[in-house]
């Protein structure tokens, strides 16, 4: 996805400086992070990462690494736009005019609507791929110049888009119209998957972004979080750093990252739930338009639903560090 954004600095944990920062994106600085560093529970039941030492990092002793992120709202808008205009606007146009006014049959029908379904892709997968390999000492992962060592993001999307494009060229040759239907499911359904197997935090057998193999797996939402605001909102490396160095020190934030995972999860399984079910017991006029368009108004709901949440996990951060620095000063003193 190409939003034609850039990276500034955004949020503090300051109390003097939050109230200048209301209405940005809370994140965080390069605090010297290291990507080889393992991750282990704490007693909060947050996953804690260790610095080099070995040794617990004090909040009271650190400041909280602020990130740099913005964007601009028109790419964001122009860009969803025209996920909406392939994968919406285009199939259905041909679909229901061809469907009541020609005597196309619904296989033919069908063979159309999984050509134009696929368009969008065919743009901002490949684009991203370009930036990520061409640019790779600026946008790719932290610890491998590899131009094939792709980041977490563009391998789980690859993944989808694998799996996705079975029923759109299967359905049509085999007159099987659910199984169409159904293809939404099938990109949402394996990222669901692999969110929910990265809630298992097993040890990586492969570079997964810019984390080594063998390190403890962190939660999607992590690498999610890194790999789109390096190449797609082009925070390059220095954004990568900053999320490492946020997450390394900040127990809040790992387990906003948690908390942000098991929602993704829960929301992928209900989309295919939905789908399903419009699938199996509507007639194919009613659910062509239908499962295209529910896939945008369920990402709204969900992506209303993140916000939400991460607005209520920075300001719990936020809150935490302010109480640890309460507590050195008081300590100190």
């Amino acid at each position: 996805m190409n939003t034609g954004t850039s990276s500034t600095a955004v949020g503090s944990d300051d109390a003097t400086s939050s109230g200048k920062e209301r209405g940005k994106t809370e994140s965080g600085t390069d605090f010297g992070t290291n990507s080889n560093e393992k991750g282990e529970s704490d007693a909060s039941g947050m996953t804690a990462v260790e610095p080099p030492e070995h040794q617990e990092t004090s909040a009271a002793s650190v400041e909280l690494p602020p990130l740099h992120f913005n964007y601009r709202w028109w790419a964001v808008t122009l860009y969803i736009l025209f996920l909406i205009f392939c994968n919406v606007i285009i199939p259905c146009v041909l679909f229901y005019p061809l469907h009541v006014y020609t005597r196309i049959s619904d296989k033919e029908l069908i063979g159309i609507g999984s050509a134009a379904l696929g368009v969008s892709s065919c743009f901002d997968a490949p684009f991203r791929l370009y930036r990520l390999t061409r640019h790779r000492v600026t946008y790719g992962p932290l610890i491998s110049d590899t131009w094939w060592h792709l980041d977490f993001t563009m391998w789980t999307y690859t993944l989808g888009l694998l799996v996705f494009a079975f029923p759109l060229a299967i359905a049509p040759a085999i007159a099987f119209y659910d199984f169409f239907l159904m293809s939404t499911m099938m990109l949402v359904g394996p990222v669901g998957l692999v969110f929910l197997l990265s809630l298992f935090a097993p040890r990586l057998p492969f570079l997964v972004s810019s984390d080594p193999k063998g390190e403890q797996m962190k939660p999607a939402v992590y690498y999610t979080l890194e790999d789109v605001g390096a190449v797609d909102f082009e925070g390059g490396r220095e954004w990568r750093r900053n999320v490492q160095a946020r997450y390394k020190v900040s127990p809040p934030f790992r387990s906003l990252m948690q908390i942000q995972t098991i929602y993704w999860t829960v929301m992928a399984a209900i989309y295919c739930g939905i789908t399903a079910a419009v699938t199996w017991t509507t007639q194919l006029a009613w659910a062509f338009g239908w499962v295209l368009g529910q896939f945008f108004i369920w990402a709204l709901f969900s992506g209303i639903g993140c916000y939400l949440i991460s607005k209520w996990g920075l300001g719990r951060e936020r809150e935490w560090w302010n109480q640890m620095r309460n507590l050195n000063e008081k300590t100190s003193a």
